[in-house]
């Protein structure tokens, strides 16, 4: 048991964010290695505080402060022990470092369209099992609000058709750190052509001729054969930097610069059409699984028209 305990604590937080406290936390101890007078651990606060104002030199980056400082206080919790950070001084730093260096300019993506869904569409053929997969995961990703992660790793016991709808279970998520698992409900579209319930059917219609359980994944790479693509026989996902090079490719022709679009565009895009066509925040929120409204705002890209409509029921 207690060979164990170790590894259970560390589940009480995000792997990505373990790895980050872990890397801070190394950059530390490599400082503090190289100066006699500094232990690494249990650090004390005057150390920790030369340390913050050396990374501020160095670096000019407050993100990075406040990432050793995260790190340095995660590490004597784990151990039971007095955080070093907890001092005023080190708060100070902290709300120094934002004040000189500012926060970041985030290199945000722009939000893909419906118009855009609709020409990749149009512009893709359908009877390519490769091109079909393609499509299907973009579309899905836009009416589900889906990040792609969460589309790749779809499998067929997660799906259910119904009359009029699709429902799919959402059994992992970056907001879902206590797998409690979510549904997303996505309604068969005004356009059969664009509809993701009638290309997800189409898609799943090809690949059922290949061996499927409910534990594969439905979106799994592709090989090629002499009649064109076929399944592989893995049952593992394709690999996000494969499908970000495939959506670098579908939509090179389709915006003006495809530098400005990633994946992620996808999401915001769905997100983006459902508020400007005055979607209730609740249903919203709901569907795209945000956990806060400052989250789900942040992918929202205001069309003209809305913003206008602020100063024109302003009644003068």
């Amino acid at each position: 048991m207690a060979y164990k305990l170790p590894s259970t604590v560390l589940l009480s937080k995000a792997p990505g964010t373990i790895d980050s406290y872990r890397r801070a936390f190394a950059r530390w101890k490599e400082f503090a290695a190289a100066k006699e007078e500094i232990d690494a651990f249990p650090a004390k606060t005057e150390h920790v505080a030369l340390y913050l104002q050396h990374l501020l030199d160095s670096t000019q980056s407050y993100s990075v402060v406040d990432s050793a400082i995260y790190a340095l206080q995660w590490a004597h919790n784990l151990a039971g022990l007095p955080s070093p950070v907890d001092a005023s001084i080190i708060r100070d730093i902290s709300k120094a470092a934002k004040k000189m260096n500012g926060a970041r300019v985030v290199n945000r993506k722009q939000a893909v369209t419906a118009d855009m869904i609709g020409t990749l569409v149009s512009a893709s053929n359908l009877s390519n099992l490769l091109e079909l997969r393609n499509v299907c995961i973009f579309v899905l990703a836009f009416a589900g609000f889906f990040r792609i992660n969460e589309v790749l790793h779809i499998k067929y016991g997660d799906v259910r058709f119904q009359s009029g709808y699709v429902a799919i279970d959402v059994t992992s998520s970056k907001t879902d750190q206590l797998r409690k698992g979510s549904e997303v409900v996505i309604a068969s579209g005004s356009s059969v052509d664009t509809c993701p319930v009638n290309i997800l059917r189409r898609y799943l219609t090809e690949v059922e001729r290949y061996p499927i359980e409910s534990s594969h994944y439905i979106f799994r790479p592709l090989s090629k054969c002499r009649a064109g693509h076929k399944l592989v026989s893995v049952n593992k996902p394709i690999s996000y930097s494969s499908i970000r090079g495939y959506f670098k490719r579908s939509f090179k022709d389709i915006v003006l610069d495809v530098s400005q679009f990633g994946t992620h565009s996808l999401r915001a895009g769905g997100a983006s059409a459902a508020a400007n066509a005055g979607v209730q925040d609740r249903l919203f929120q709901r569907h795209g699984r945000w956990k806060t409204v400052s989250a789900k705002n942040g992918y929202v890209e205001d069309s003209l028209d809305s913003r206008l409509s602020v100063s024109r029921m302003l009644g003068i």
